[in-house]
């Protein structure tokens, strides 16, 4: 009989691609997650890491378990949610999710913890970033995820990267008009770092969209209308960076946050929803990290 701890220290460890980060996420010392994946290698028989002094990688044994034990603990974590079913109405925690975050593994990872937390219901709400952080600060949202370009300090910083400028692929400008630019609407970080870029820049510009979504400033952007600011992570393949400094500004860093309401009603679920973000946020970068590797 697989022991359960054990394998969520292996699908930790397998996800962090580290030993310490698994230790940090579950609470528990270096020493002690390292004893559950030896413990677990004894009763299998066989290896499950190849481990050097730099890095930790699945094995071929590994790589099978992975999916076995994935399975394994989220039909536990069902038949107790499904046994001990809520005695109260489910507890409600408001999720604001910031325009062109890369929100693919964050709607995968919520849809998981409805599954593992039917005692939770999550009620998620897009915009711009600034206005969802205002919302978290005024208590009317319990949580918000999104991209920043001066964190504050009630924030936690997940990544970061460099802003671009982002144009059409195949398109072509112009080097004697003012280079055209769309942005979203006030109040948009992306946008309030652009202008204060170019401000102290001296090649012309002038703005000919202004939209309520990141899917419009794309699609202008693709079809040679104007020029757009990105994260590497969100551009398309339709889209190019502009080289800083050719003759648009460079532009400062983005970070991707999570930001939690003080004096929440539901502590223990809104921890619980922070851990299942960062946690698949992390799985997620490593993957992407792999991917581009």
């Amino acid at each position: 009989m697989l022991d359960s701890q054990q394998l969520r220290a292996f699908v930790s460890v397998a996800d962090h691609a580290s030993v310490t980060r698994a230790a940090e996420a579950m609470h528990l010392t270096q020493s002690a997650v390292s004893a559950q994946i030896r413990r677990l290698e004894e009763q299998l028989g066989c290896r499950v890491f190849d481990r050097t002094t730099r890095s930790l990688q699945l094995t071929a044994q590994g790589s099978v378990l992975l999916s076995y034990a994935r399975s394994i603990l989220s039909l536990q974590q069902q038949a107790v949610s499904r046994l001990a079913a809520p005695r109260h109405a489910p507890a409600t925690l408001r999720l604001g999710c910031s325009e062109g975050f890369p929100c693919e593994w964050l709607f995968a990872a919520l849809a998981g913890f409805r599954q593992r937390r039917p005692d939770v219901h999550v009620e998620v709400t897009g915009g711009i970033s600034t206005v969802l952080a205002r919302q978290v600060r005024q208590r009317s949202l319990d949580l918000m995820v999104g991209t920043v370009c001066d964190a504050g300090s009630d924030t936690e910083t997940l990544w970061m990267e460099p802003l671009v400028w982002a144009f059409s692929e195949k398109a072509l400008l112009s080097a004697d008009s003012p280079a055209p630019l769309a942005f979203l609407s006030e109040p948009c970080p992306f946008r309030e770092a652009a202008l204060a870029s170019l401000a102290g820049h001296g090649s012309g510009w002038q703005i000919v969209l202004t939209a309520q979504s990141s899917g419009a400033l794309v699609a202008a952007a693709a079809a040679g209308l104007a020029i757009t600011v990105l994260t590497p992570s969100g551009m398309p393949p339709s889209l190019r960076a502009i080289p800083p400094g050719s003759f648009l500004p460079a532009l400062p860093p983005a970070r991707f946050v999570i930001q939690r309401a003080e004096g929440s009603t539901a502590p223990e679920p809104l921890a619980a929803l922070v851990d299942e973000v960062r946690e698949a946020c992390f799985r997620w970068r490593g993957a992407h990290a792999r991917a581009t590797a």
